[in-house]
C-alpha cells in the first residue's frame, strides 16, 4: 500500500476537482447504518469520517461499520478513509465496552511515569482493533482556568511542563500501537471560560505568554511524532485581531508551521460548532479555513442539522463550494496539491487500517490496567475526620439533583457517553462490602434527624465536560457548602471530578479526590474509603488548589 511521492503526485493529477475537494473533508453521519454517507464517499471520495457513540456502541458494531466504510472508499478510488474518534478518557466511544481509564487529569496525578503510556497503549490497541485508525487526542490543553466548562479533566492539568511530559508519553505510546494521534485544541483551549460548541471565546494573551504556557505541550507532542493537530475556534486578539485560530494564517502558518515546525496534517475542530455557525456562513467558513492553512475540514456536529432535516444538504454545500474554488483557482492548484500530498502520504505511508480483534484475555488485561490506574489516582487532600469510622452509622448523600443528569449522554453521541452516573457506581461498589444509608439531593432537608445521628456523612460531587451545555453544579455546590456549615467535623466530600471545587469549601472538612467521573474512578474511590487508608496526597498534584492536611 505504501506509495512514493511521485506515485502520490500521479494519483493527485488523475483526480477530478470533486475528488480533490472530497479529500479535504472529515465528515460525521448519524445512526448505525453507514449507507447514509455512501453518496458522499462515492461521489466525492471524502477523506474520512468522524465516528461517535451514535454510530456504534459495541466492538462488533464498530468493526462492522469500519469494514463497510473502508470497502466503499477502496472500491471507489483505492484510497482508505481516516476514521477518527474522541477516545480521550473524559470523552469516549464504545462505552461501556471500551476501557477509557480514569482520564487525563487522573493519569497525571499518579506517581508512576508509565501511567500515561499504559493507558494510551490500551486506547490505541482497542480502537485500532476495530478499524478506528485515528484517535482525536491527546487533549494537549493546559487547563489554567479552573472554571473551564469544556476542558477540565480532559486536560492533563494546569502546569505546562507536566502536561507536556504527559502529552509526549501519550503520543509515543499510542503511535507505538499503530494508531494516528491528533493534538488538540491548538493553540490552547484551557484558559477559556467559554465553550466553542456555543460561542467564540477569546484569550487576551500575548504570544510570549502563549509560548511559555499553552504551546509547550503542543511542541512536546509534535516532537513525539503526532501526525495531526486540531485547531480551536478561539480568538487571540493580541496575535490575530480578526480571526479565530481555525481561520488564522498567523496562528496556523506562522506559529504552528513556522515556529513549532509542524509538518503533519492540520485538522479543523468541527466547523458546525456554535463558534463558527453563529458567526460565519457555514460553507464559506470551510473555504476560509482551507485558505488559512487547515488541511482537513471536520464536520463532526452534523447531528444538529440531521435533527432539522438539513444534514446532508449542509455537508454538500460545503463540498460544492470547495469544489468550485478548486475549479476556479480560488484555491490554487499548488495549495491543493500541497494539502493532498500531506493527506495521501499519511494515508498510504503512516496509517494502518486495523489490527486483529482482541481476544477476551487481552480485554481483561486492559480492564485490569484501567482499574489499577484509577485506584492509583485517588488522593486524600484534606484529612478532617479521616479515616471513616467503623461499625457506626454512615450516610452517603448524592449532592447532584436528579435534574442535572438529563444531558449526561449527548444525543449526538459526543462526550463522556456513560449512562450510569458516577454516584451510582460508587454506591454499588461500596455496598458490596458494607451497608450504607443513601440519601438523594432531594431527601436531605427531610432527614435532619438521621444526619444529626450519623457518625460520618459522605457527600459525593461529580462533573462532566458536556459539548454545548453545562453539567449543572450550582445546586450541588450550594448543598455541599450548607452541609459543611452544619456537619463539617464529620463530613467527607468525595470529589469524583477535578479538585478545583476545594476552594469553595472550608479547610476543616475531609476531601478525597478521584480526578474523574469515570466509572472506574468512582469504584476506585469507594474502595479507598472502604479500606480506610491513611495516606495523604498524591506525589503529583495536576492542578493548583488550596488544601490543608
Amino acid at each position: 500500500m505504501k506509495k512514493t511521492k511521485e506515485e502520490i503526485l500521479t494519483l493527485i493529477q488523475s483526480m477530478s476537482p470533486k475528488e480533490k475537494a472530497g479529500q479535504l473533508f472529515l465528515l460525521a453521519y448519524p445512526g448505525k447504518d453507514p449507507e447514509i454517507i455512501r453518496p458522499l464517499i462515492e461521489t466525492y471520495g471524502i477523506c474520512g469520517c468522524y465516528i461517535s457513540q451514535d454510530n456504534a456502541r459495541t466492538f462488533d458494531e464498530a468493526e462492522s461499520i469500519s469494514t463497510k466504510l473502508q470497502t466503499m472508499s477502496l472500491q471507489k478510488q483505492g484510497i482508505p478513509l481516516l476514521l477518527g474518534v474522541d477516545q480521550e478518557g473524559a470523552w469516549g466511544v464504545l462505552v461501556p465496552e471500551s476501557h477509557t481509564g480514569p482520564g487525563n487529569m487522573a493519569l497525571n496525578a499518579i506517581d508512576d511515569p508509565q501511567a500515561v503510556s499504559i493507558m494510551y497503549s490500551v486506547i490505541g490497541n482497542e480502537m485500532l482493533s476495530v478499524g478506528y485508525n485515528l484517535v482525536l487526542g491527546p487533549c494537549s490543553d493546559v487547563n489554567s482556568n479552573p472554571r473551564s466548562p469544556i476542558i477540565g479533566t480532559r486536560s492533563f492539568g494546569q502546569f505546562p511542563d507536566q502536561v507536556a511530559e504527559a502529552v509526549s508519553k501519550a503520543v509515543s505510546a499510542a503511535r507505538h500501537t499503530g494508531i494516528l494521534t491528533c493534538l488538540k485544541h491548538f493553540p490552547g483551549h484551557g484558559a477559556t471560560s467559554g465553550d466553542t460548541h456555543r460561542e467564540i471565546p477569546f484569550i487576551d494573551a500575548s504570544y510570549d505568554s502563549l509560548r511559555a504556557s499553552d504551546l509547550v505541550p503542543f511542541k512536546a507532542g509534535i516532537d513525539a511524532g503526532a501526525e495531526l493537530v486540531m485547531t480551536s475556534h478561539i480568538r487571540y486578539p493580541q496575535i490575530d485581531q480578526d480571526n479565530p485560530a481555525t481561520l488564522s494564517k498567523t496562528i496556523l502558518q506562522d506559529i504552528l508551521r513556522g515556529e513549532l515546525g509542524f509538518t503533519g496534517l492540520i485538522l479543523s475542530d468541527s466547523m458546525n460548532m456554535g463558534a463558527i455557525r453563529k458567526t460565519y456562513d457555514p460553507a464559506q467558513s470551510t473555504l476560509l479555513a482551507l485558505q488559512a492553512g487547515v488541511d482537513i475540514v471536520m464536520l463532526s456536529e452534523e447531528h444538529y442539522d440531521f435533527e432539522t432535516g438539513d444534514y446532508l444538504g449542509k455537508q454538500l454545500r460545503s463540498l460544492e463550494l470547495v469544489e468550485k474554488a478548486i475549479e476556479t483557482g480560488i484555491l490554487s492548484e499548488e495549495l491543493v496539491t500541497d494539502k493532498l500530498l500531506r493527506i495521501l502520504d499519511c494515508k498510504f505511508n503512516a496509517m494502518m487500517l486495523r489490527t486483529p480483534r482482541l481476544i477476551p484475555e487481552q480485554m481483561e488485561t486492559y480492564a485490569a490496567q484501567s482499574r489499577n490506574l484509577a485506584s492509583q489516582a485517588v488522593s486524600l487532600l484534606q484529612k478532617g475526620c479521616w479515616p471513616l469510622p467503623r461499625k457506626e452509622r454512615i450516610i452517603c448523600i448524592n449532592a447532584t439533583p436528579r435534574s442535572s443528569y438529563h444531558s449526561m449522554v449527548n444525543s449526538r453521541g459526543i462526550g463522556p457517553n456513560q449512562e450510569i452516573p458516577a454516584f451510582e457506581s460508587f454506591i454499588e461498589e461500596f455496598q458490596k462490602s458494607e451497608e450504607l444509608l443513601v440519601l438523594s439531593h432531594e431527601q436531605v432537608d427531610t432527614e435532619k434527624v438521621l444526619l444529626d445521628a450519623a457518625a460520618a456523612i459522605l457527600v459525593i460531587t461529580e462533573d462532566y465536560p458536556l459539548p454545548g451545555e453545562d453539567f449543572d453544579k450550582q445546586a450541588q455546590q450550594e448543598l455541599v457548602r450548607r452541609l459543611c456549615g452544619q456537619y463539617g467535623k464529620k463530613l467527607i466530600i468525595i470529589g469524583l471530578r477535578s479538585p478545583y471545587e476545594l476552594s469553595l469549601y472550608p479547610k476543616n472538612v475531609t476531601y478525597l479526590c478521584s480526578y474523574s467521573s469515570r466509572t472506574c474512578s468512582a469504584k476506585a474511590a469507594a474502595k479507598y474509603v472502604l479500606e480506610r487508608k491513611d495516606e495523604a496526597i498524591a506525589t503529583r498534584l495536576p492542578v493548583s488548589v488550596p488544601y490543608e492536611l
